[in-house]
């Protein structure tokens, strides 16, 4: 089966990637994924469903629009073909070459092969994060912009699916740690409430806006449109970076009381063990212990780059790390664990400095989109996990 299985999966994996082109091209420009239907962006025809067929028509259509005789770029064919890759790979190093040891939720290994027909669903949370961090890695780096809704999707997905059923992949946090994860995420609702009624105020407010070019179809930019980011020129970025303190206060504080009443309060603790710990009895107690563990690991991951943020701003009075880093790690967290989104966070700058340095010795450049080396630190943990931690800690796998 496993052919069947590898073949089907690298043609989904080419629809996803024509899916992941529109994501790609319309978010940055503030358009709808879902209207108009895809047509050329540059005769503004639609285009026909045989003209739209992933991985092929590019080729019958020899990289022109069949009207206008535009050029079509081939990074449409290229995200279509490592789409298509990523998926299909994924269950061939999952399924087939078994390079992931599957744990029970105390951290043992689980003897036995890891089997398709129950892991789906962290296969589908798995391959959806790397599709939206490839989609996040090209506007990353052709804008110097993370669109936020794909790993709001994405983070959702993994969340979704972990507490539909619980995967061996996921660590399973304490009662404890559960309860000040979920008062955290009350605690950053009310400070979004709070910001919505403007009795706190968002950070870097005064900066000012500049123009993004959009590019064409051909792959070049133009100058017809414009999208809106902001640089942090005209303001104080330290005390900018504070207001940002300021709003993840109700989220320290209340966890930081949820933690505290779970292991200081015995009754408490006692009730919360019972609903929330990893040896909780019930139908629903597995499914609400993973799925906390993946919030958990939602905001250890976006804590790892969101601290670096404020401490690194605080530090050098320069805007540190981009708030789309904090969604991205952020997604991965709850799509793998605060264990693979930890080892993502220190593997991703090794990638990150050899572009830096090739890119500032032979081009002369210093802007580096650091999303990309999240996405790929991201996909190198997910895939060779065992390995790093046996080397890391080699007393602590099994």
């Amino acid at each position: 089966m496993h052919p069947v299985w590898i073949l089907f999966l690298f043609a989904v994996g080419a629809c996803v990637g024509s899916f992941l082109n529109v994501v790609s091209y319309r978010l940055p420009r503030g358009e709808s994924i879902v209207f108009p239907a895809s047509h050329c962006p540059r005769c503004g025809v639609t285009i026909k469903w045989y003209d739209n067929i992933p991985l092929v028509s590019w080729f019958v259509l020899r990289g022109r629009c069949r009207r206008c005789k535009g050029p079509i770029s081939p990074r449409y064919l290229l995200i279509e073909f490592l789409t298509a890759v990523l998926v299909s790979g994924m269950y061939v190093c999952y399924f087939v070459l078994k390079l992931r040891t599957p744990l029970d939720p105390m951290g043992q290994a689980v003897p036995g092969a890891l089997e398709f027909g129950m892991a789906w669903p962290m296969f589908l949370a798995h391959t959806a994060l790397l599709c939206g961090l490839l989609a996040a890695s090209v506007v990353d780096v052709k804008f110097f912009i993370v669109p936020l809704p794909v790993m709001w999707v994405c983070a959702a997905i993994g969340i979704g699916a972990v507490a539909f059923r619980p995967h061996p992949f996921m660590p399973v946090v304490s009662a404890a740690t559960a309860a000040a994860s979920l008062a955290a995420i009350l605690g950053l609702i009310v400070a979004r409430i709070l910001l919505h009624f403007g009795w706190i105020r968002p950070s870097f407010l005064d900066a000012e806006d500049r123009p993004l070019p959009v590019d064409s179809a051909g792959g070049k930019d133009g100058q017809d449109r414009g999208v809106a980011i902001t640089s942090a020129s005209g303001v104080n970025p330290r005390t900018e970076i504070l207001r940002e303190l300021l709003f993840l206060t109700p989220a320290i504080v209340l966890a930081l009381a949820a933690y505290l009443a779970a292991t200081r309060i015995g009754p408490v603790g006692q009730f919360l063990d019972g609903l929330l710990g990893p040896r909780a009895a019930g139908p629903l107690a597995a499914h609400l212990a993973s799925g906390a563990g993946a919030i958990f690991g939602m905001l250890v991951g976006a804590a790892w780059i969101w601290g670096t943020r404020i401490v690194g701003t605080l530090a050098f009075g320069k805007e540190a790390m981009g708030m789309g880093d904090v969604h991205i790690l952020g997604a991965v967290g709850a799509v793998a664990g605060w264990k693979v989104a930890s080892l993502t966070f220190f593997a991703a700058p090794v990638f990150g400095l050899i572009w830096a340095l090739y890119l500032l010795t032979v081009k002369g450049k210093r802007e580096l989109p650091y999303g990309p080396w999240l996405a790929l630190g991201a996909l190198v943990v997910l895939l060779f996990y065992d390995g790093i931690v046996a080397l890391i800690f080699p007393a602590a796998w099994p």
